[in-house]
């Protein structure tokens, strides 16, 4: 009996299989590496909503004349109902350190913005005005480093 052909179809075999398992791998990360840029993609647009949510409401806060314990539960309720608090946890566990970081930076402002308007400051005020702009640099810092990890073109992080 001859073991050639026998040695040469099992290792034909052997080849066959692994090639078609590293195959199969390699798909399966290319998949999974996909619906991980989707995850991140969809939690970096509800977040800056959120944010953009919030900051509108703040504002409209900042026009109204309302009593100041009427206005402070006011502040605080529009300043939770977007979910922030609630995206930012999932952030913390999905995307890298520095959206981590930079989402963290536009919250503390909207939350400096949430504290000030809920103490009365209105539209008008020196101190809004300035967390107004700390508030654009922090959530423009943010997308850029947001669309950095998605691999987004840098022609559009220029704008």
């Amino acid at each position: 009996m001859e073991w050639i052909p026998l040695v040469s179809t099992g290792l034909g075999a052997a080849i066959g299989v692994g090639s078609t398992l590293l195959a199969d791998r390699a798909r399966w990360r290319r998949d999974r590496a996909g619906q991980d840029l989707d995850v991140r993609r969809q939690l970096y647009a509800d977040y800056t909503a959120a944010l953009s949510r919030i900051r509108s409401a703040l504002h409209e806060c900042a026009q109204e004349d309302t009593p100041t314990a009427e206005r402070t539960r006011r502040v605080r309720e529009e300043f939770l109902a977007p979910g922030a608090y609630e995206i930012r946890h999932q952030l913390a566990i999905v995307a890298p350190p520095e959206i981590v970081d930079a989402a963290r930076s536009a919250f503390v402002v909207l939350r400096d913005t949430r504290d000030l308007v809920a103490a009365g400051a209105s539209v008008g005020d020196v101190a809004y005005a300035e967390l107004e702009e700390r508030l654009d640099a922090a959530v423009a810092a943010l997308r850029a480093v947001m669309r950095l990890d998605l691999g987004a073109a840098k022609s559009i992080t220029r704008r």
